[in-house]
């Protein structure tokens, strides 16, 4: 069973608040344009909630299967921080910092949800970034040879030998 449709972009509008969807249909071989008036909607709805039902609406559903949740969760946010009276670049500013790792942050200084949502993160970017057997650029058994000339750092828990432990 091929899908009917195939999402192409999305976005948002903020006025009216909607979602368009860019889509093409894969029946009449055209592209077209779905505008998704987002109602019921202030600065203090619950964007999962919202996103949610979006993608669960029977009129909207068939039109949503290729837009991840995550997508429309960011959108609905986006939406929220207008409505709050943000810029566009501060919202999508302060949404990349909420969902970029940094490395030199302490994970083990996290509360239970603050790393549970750092591990989603991280399993995202696993998933966009993991080659699969059939991608046109998988490559079965890589090696790399890493260069032995640059000073090697060493650790203080590499040279501890096992009697100290």
């Amino acid at each position: 069973a091929r899908m009917t449709f195939s999402a192409q972009k999305c976005g948002v509008c903020f006025q009216p608040p909607s979602i368009i969807l860019i889509y093409r249909d894969n029946v009449q071989e055209k592209t077209r344009q779905r505008i998704m008036p987002i109602r019921n909607f202030s600065r203090f709805s619950d964007c999962s909630r919202a996103a949610e039902e979006l993608k669960n609406n029977p009129r909207h559903k068939p039109y949503l299967e290729g837009v991840s949740l995550h997508q429309l969760e960011k959108l609905h946010r986006l939406l929220r921080d207008h409505l709050e009276g943000q810029s566009l670049s501060d919202s999508l500013g302060r949404y990349h910092h909420e969902h970029t790792i940094d490395p030199e942050e302490d994970m083990n200084k996290l509360d239970d949800k603050e790393l549970a949502k750092r591990k989603r993160i991280m399993d995202e970017l696993f998933e966009k970034n993991r080659k699969r057997r059939d991608d046109p650029d998988f490559v079965y058994n890589v090696e790399v040879d890493f260069p032995q000339d640059e000073h090697l750092e060493s650790c203080a828990w590499d040279t501890e030998s096992d009697e100290e432990m």
